[in-house]
């Protein structure tokens, strides 16, 4: 388990790094939509951050999950727009299940030297209802057909890596980017500071890396990952925007005083740091009960979705308010915090299905 020191230490070089490397307004996140290789290929070398929890014998750093959601917190924090949360946080995990493969260890590998931007294209995650693209086997090797509807950095991928249904059984496919029948089409969305795409199949050729049972833990974890790695950004994001508002309440002056006096300020700041810390607390649970039964593990997943993203959408529309009428212009950032959190909460909890599975879940902890 990392030390509070060595946490504080990744915490403080990521937070250097990735604040060097965002942009700051939005004109200048609409610019940089598209991964900037520069940046993945700088932040593998100088501070090994896509290896974070890869094994030293595939070139990572070989450190633990609370890690990892450190890096992503610092992500989320400066609203950083590159593919690091699909990749780190969805295709690692889902690629170190399929260890024993030759291909999964190539990528892990590539990953880990910042040569690689493998995106997983999950249409269950992001639709829960979205019908999975179709594997076929021909006579010239697998092919896929079907359209992901919404992947996150899916332009800026080197290929996808795609579940699938094959027969009824689910695989677990890879499509290089590149490959015929395989394009993607950019979406329009509220958060500026990522970039969203379709990804649409027809008779793509692709490498299947697992069927069956093993596709099914790759995508498990791949699902798990994502939840735990938005749930930290948006841990990053609450606090982030909560440090704005409290260094803007310190300064700006009404009736002759800076309203961080005025005792109604001061009780919104104090509620809205409760919310940041039960948040923070959820988030901590959740990590730790991964390796728990299922249903302590899935209802612990299930609150640390729930509460991050309400807390992150919270306290940024409060940020808002707080900030008066600068914090409602398009030149102040806050309104960026916004977004990022209204998308990260909608991911975490489409349509609310959380709190059934809360409930599922401790009904079954009780029943056992």
């Amino acid at each position: 388990m990392i030390s509070a020191e060595e946490s504080r230490a990744l915490r403080e070089a990521t937070r250097r790094f990735v604040r060097a490397s965002t942009p700051q307004s939005a004109d200048d996140h609409e610019a940089a939509a598209a991964a900037d290789r520069r940046t993945w290929t700088g932040m593998a070398r100088r501070l090994g951050l896509q290896g974070v929890r890869v094994p030293e014998e595939f070139g990572g750093t070989g450190l633990d999950l609370e890690a990892e959601l450190v890096v992503h917190e610092e992500m989320g924090g400066a609203l950083h727009g590159g593919p690091f949360l699909p990749v780190v946080g969805q295709a690692v995990p889902a690629l170190l299940t399929l260890a024993g493969d030759e291909r999964a260890r190539t990528m892990l590998a590539e990953i880990t030297a910042g040569t690689s931007v493998v995106v997983p294209a999950d249409a269950r995650w992001y639709e829960p209802d979205a019908a999975p693209p179709v594997l076929s086997d021909g006579a010239g090797g697998p092919t896929i057909s079907g359209v992901v509807p919404a992947v996150m950095a899916g332009t800026a991928a080197d290929g996808w890596l795609v579940p699938a249904d094959a027969g009824g059984r689910t695989a677990l496919a890879w499509v290089p980017a590149g490959t015929a029948g395989a394009a993607t089409e950019p979406m329009t969305t509220i958060d500026l500071t990522r970039g969203f795409a379709a990804l649409r199949l027809q008779d793509a050729a692709a490498v299947v890396l697992a069927r069956g049972a093993a596709a099914e833990r790759a995508r498990d974890a791949m699902e798990t990952g994502a939840a735990l790695a938005l749930a930290a950004e948006c841990v990053g994001i609450a606090a982030e925007a909560l440090d704005l508002t409290v260094a803007y309440v310190k300064v700006r002056e009404q009736f002759g005083q800076v309203i961080g006096a005025f005792q109604g300020v001061k009780h919104q700041l104090a509620d809205l740091y409760v919310t940041l810390e039960s948040a923070r607390s959820a988030l901590a649970f959740a990590a730790r009960s991964v390796g728990e039964s299922p249903p302590l593990r899935d209802a612990a997943l299930a609150v640390a979705r729930r509460r991050c993203g309400a807390a992150a959408f919270r306290i940024a529309g409060e940020a808002i308010h707080l900030h008066g009428g600068i914090g409602f212009t398009w030149e102040h950032r806050v309104h960026l915090y916004y977004r990022r959190a209204k998308t990260n909460q909608v991911l975490l909890d489409s349509g609310g299905g959380q709190a059934r599975t809360i409930a599922t879940n401790v009904a079954a902890l009780y029943a056992g």
